[in-house]
C-alpha cells in the first residue's frame, strides 16, 4: 500500500496531482482503468509503488506511446 506523502500525491511523470483515492473508503478510480505494463515500467526506480500515475499520463501513453515518451524524455 502507499504511504500517502506529498509526493505520493503528485504523478511521477507530469508531477501534477494524481487524484489518488486508494486511502479513502471506495476504491480509487485506478482499480477500475487497465494501465499498460509498459507505462508502469517507465516509472523511475525511486517512485516504484509510492506514487501513483495520473488518469492524463495514461491516456496520453494509451494514445500515443511514443510521444510519451519523447515528451518526458525516455
Amino acid at each position: 500500500m502507499i504511504k500517502m506523502t506529498f509526493e505520493a500525491k503528485l504523478c511521477p511523470f507530469c508531477k501534477k496531482d494524481n487524484s489518488c483515492e486508494v486511502l479513502a473508503s471506495n476504491s480509487c478510480w485506478c482499480m477500475s482503468i487497465k494501465i499498460p505494463k509498459e507505462l508502469i515500467d517507465l516509472v523511475p526506480t525511486s517512485k516504484k509503488k509510492k506514487s501513483c500515475i495520473c488518469k492524463s499520463c495514461i491516456y496520453e501513453f494509451i494514445k500515443s506511446p511514443s510521444s510519451f515518451k519523447l515528451k518526458h524524455s525516455f
